[in-house]
């Protein structure tokens, strides 16, 4: 899922009583108090209470735009029936925030059947039809995508005609920009992408807000997409400089609206590496993505392919710098040993196998990289095992590296106990 697919009228703020200013230290602030009041009104008036209902509501706004999706989770199977039950508003804000959470956890089918259940219950709108583009393009379906984008449109054309405004017109050339980009045309998509930040500027007035960035972060795939059909070096220059730019500005904006731990600041870290890399800024690449690992390792919604495109890219970069002459750093691959063990912790939670096997080969070799040997082996047999699961034809090559690397990492473990053993003996005599 790319994050710059974010949903229409919950990133807007659409809650009903205005959102509180994006600024993620008072977020965390307000959180606290709504999590206080929620429970002591889930005490007192139990969960199927309208005074209970309207603050439930207020405190998730604050955790879906700080990405507490489980806490969310926690309350919503009990919360969404009791909505669905009463009917009416509460039917569809019930519906509406479960959407909006399996979502951000990429549950892109179980989100559009709810997304089409408030389609029944309140027809079109300019803001649903859009989120319902975004839906539909993260499932990849973009010719549904394009539909439901023009759909809002529409929608928004007529509600402007009635003198309302329920729908984002920002989001919406947000959302064509991306199918633009998925279909190629990047010219296109990044003319529509521009246009939709330079609405989002012009609605935040000067404060900080993640849909600038978001949008920005859209700006800088396809500058650097379109730097690699650029044949005049100055001219690719200039896009991979304004890219490097533009995420610069991504990291700071996610930092101050959704918090440092945010997962939208790590996949703008992760941008901002790539851009840095691409300009031959590799040491500040490796930095950008190191830390953008850390995130990914402990957000609420572990994605396991997240994890593996950032830890190849931190490696790649290690190795740009090798081919450059420079010495293998082995005391970074140390460094980063915590944060592979947050990953592990994760992926060993999770079914295992030739996924799970992929990220012990590669947690693997850094653990080799770093001379920790004993450990390498062992996550390598691991992956061995899950490997063999799998049809050979597909695993092969990835069995016999591991196997390779292992016989290495033991071979390197047997020196150092006859070293040890030699010296053991020296000592006696």
């Amino acid at each position: 899922m790319s994050q710059s697919d974010e949903l229409a009228a919950q990133d807007a703020g659409d809650s009903g009583d205005g959102p509180i200013e994006e600024l993620a230290e008072l977020q965390v602030k307000e959180e606290a108090r709504l999590e206080k009041l929620f429970a002591e009104q889930r005490e007192e008036r139990g969960l199927d209470d309208e005074t209970t209902l309207h603050t439930f509501f207020k405190l998730f706004d604050m955790w879906i735009q700080l990405y507490r999706l489980n806490k969310c989770m926690e309350v919503l199977p009990e919360v969404v029936p009791i909505c669905r039950s009463r009917g009416g508003d509460f039917h569809v804000k019930g519906v509406q925030a479960l959407a909006f959470t399996l979502w951000k956890k990429s549950q892109f089918n179980d989100a559009v059947k709810l997304f089409h259940e408030i389609e029944d219950l309140i027809g079109c709108s300019a803001a649903l039809c859009e989120n319902m583009g975004h839906t539909y393009s993260s499932m990849g379906n973009f010719d549904k995508a394009s539909e439901y984008f023009k759909r809002a449109l529409q929608c928004l054309d007529k509600e402007e005609e009635l003198g309302k405004k329920t729908g984002d017109r920002a989001g919406i050339l947000l959302g064509l920009g991306l199918i633009e980009d998925r279909l190629g045309r990047f010219e296109q998509a990044l003319a529509s992408v521009r246009e939709s930040q330079a609405l989002f500027r012009q609605r935040a007035n000067g404060k900080p807000s993640s849909l600038v960035a978001k949008a920005g972060m859209s700006i800088a795939k396809i500058l650097l997409k379109l730097a690699l059909q650029e044949p005049d070096d100055d001219k690719r220059q200039e896009m991979e400089d304004e890219a490097i730019i533009r995420e610069e500005e991504n990291v700071a904006l996610f930092e101050v609206t959704c918090g440092e731990d945010s997962p939208l600041t790590a996949s703008a870290l992760r941008g901002l590496g790539e851009a840095q890399k691409r300009r031959g800024r590799v040491p500040e690449a490796i930095a950008s993505f190191a830390r953008s690992y850390q995130i990914e390792a402990q957000k609420d919604a572990f994605d396991l392919l997240g994890i593996m495109e950032v830890h190849n890219h931190l490696f790649g970069a290690h190795m740009d710098l090798v081919k450059l002459g420079n010495p293998l750093n082995r005391a970074s691959f140390r460094n980063y040993l915590p944060t592979v063990d947050l990953a592990l912790d994760r992926v060993r939670s999770m079914k295992q196998d030739a996924n799970a096997g992929a990220y012990y080969k590669v947690a693997g070799e850094f653990a080799a990289f770093a001379e920790e040997y004993q450990r390498a082996s062992k996550l390598l047999s691991e992956a061995v095992c899950l490997f063999k699961t799998e049809d050979d034809s597909k695993v092969e090559g990835l069995i016999s590296h591991c196997e390779e690397l292992k016989d290495f990492c033991d071979a390197q473990l047997s020196a150092v106990r006859g070293s040890a053993t030699a010296n053991v003996s020296e000592s006696k005599s």
